[in-house]
């Protein structure tokens, strides 16, 4: 077999820089989500693990994305005016977007 004959179909192969900048774009648009919540103070109702439900506005989260603030929480056992919740307890997380 020559070597012009064994053909390698390059069409779906990612070079490590081509993977870079999909990652860097991805994290870019993720960043932009989260700033975008932040700036509309969107009204947020999580669903926790145990089938509970509580209601808030979101105001931030870590760099990492593994935990949450909110203001004005409404949960089960009363409302609080700031918390940090853990993103490993949360199931959904669903914004009410308004224009």
């Amino acid at each position: 077999m020559k070597s012009s004959d064994a053909k390698m179909d390059t069409s779906t192969l990612l070079t490590s820089h081509d993977d870079q900048k999909i990652r860097a774009l991805l994290r870019q648009r993720s960043l932009f989500f989260w700033l975008e919540l932040n700036k509309r103070k969107s009204n947020t109702i999580a669903r926790l693990y145990e089938n509970t439900v509580i209601k808030g506005k979101f105001e931030a989260v870590d760099a990492n994305e593994t935990s949450f603030r909110f203001e004005n929480w409404e949960s089960p056992v009363g409302t609080y005016d700031h918390v940090v919740i853990r993103g490993s307890d949360i199931e959904v997380l669903e914004f009410e977007f308004t224009k």
